[in-house]
């Protein structure tokens, strides 16, 4: 089991001496459902995460008096995540793996899983995307898949997988034949701090 990361520059202010901290990259996007038979299937444990975590929560920033009041922005309710058996012995077995220089997401193939044929999509077809650090985050607004035209009108699809090597989407209506170029805009897994990043091929739709 890896885990893949990228480091980046520590902010200046932290110190006088440059430092660079590392950034996880999310395999994909999972439901709470998901997450659950995942870690359970990992651990052993039954899918309702007995054994995962222990959550807790607290109150930060101090207060005026025993009565309060509460103040917006001073006082903050925090909850944390401490992880208990077997889980924890499942992440220390995880192998960092520095992923830097690799962040950048590429498409390699595309099929159409009906027809079986590469490059050329038909109709509504769910179509397949393989490729390296795709795993676009289909709950982000500027993360998507579409198809753009010759005159750049872009038609997005609908999404039904994302990891970092496959995406699954589908058109909601067919469009013209023709030629046409897949975009998949994506941050690769690296979270909000990062710029969205697009990666492209061209295609034919039937």
């Amino acid at each position: 089991m890896k885990a893949k990361f990228i480091t980046v520059k520590g902010s200046e202010r932290l110190g006088r001496e440059p430092f660079y901290m590392g950034v996880l990259q999310h395999e994909r996007t999972m439901s709470r459902r998901e997450a659950y038979e995942y870690i359970a299937g990992k651990t052993g444990y039954t899918p309702t995460a007995d054994g995962v975590a222990s959550i807790r929560n607290y109150v930060r920033g101090s207060f005026d008096g025993l009565a309060g009041p509460w103040v917006k922005g001073r006082n903050i309710l925090m909850v944390t995540a401490v992880e208990m058996e077997p889980f924890k012995t499942v992440l220390a077995a995880v192998v960092p793996e520095n992923n830097t220089e690799g962040a950048k997401p590429v498409i390699n193939t595309v099929l159409d899983e009906t027809t079986r044929v590469y490059d050329e999509i038909t109709g509504t077809d769910v179509f397949s995307i393989a490729g390296a650090n795709l795993a676009p985050d289909a709950t982000k607004e500027d993360e998507y898949v579409a198809l753009v035209d010759a005159h750049g009108v872009e038609t997005k699809a609908t999404m039904t997988f994302s990891d970092l090597q496959n995406v699954k989407a589908h058109l909601e209506a067919a469009l013209p034949a023709g030629e046409y170029t897949l975009k998949v805009y994506t941050r690769s897994g690296l979270g909000d701090q990062f710029g969205v990043t697009v990666a492209t091929r061209k295609v034919a739709v039937a």
